[in-house]
């Protein structure tokens, strides 16, 4: 194993480990805003907890769909990275 296959064992360990910081964030941002939204829309139309929940469940498959959107353009963006490699690996 070379330094350029360690090199590239790193690159990729880093950019794992920033997907899943992405992932982690964009779940939380999005529950954590249907949560608050779902409790002013309650507050104001004295409906507790059903914009709440209605909110929280949407923002569920909403957060799975953003997370593997996230995913597919860093799979894409590394896949071409390395096909750039492997046409010039100056």
């Amino acid at each position: 194993m070379g330094q350029s296959e360690s090199d590239r064992k790193n690159i990729l360990r880093n950019l794992l480990i920033v997907l899943v910081g992405q992932v982690g964030c964009i779940a939380l941002v999005v529950i954590l805003l249907s949560v608050r939204l779902g409790l002013w829309l309650d507050e104001y139309f004295q409906t507790r907890p059903i914009y709440t929940l209605v909110l929280l469940f949407a923002g569920i498959p909403l957060s799975v769909w953003l997370m593997l959107l996230v995913a597919r353009r860093t799979l894409k963006r590394l896949t071409r990275d390395q096909d750039l490699r492997k046409e010039d690996p100056s």
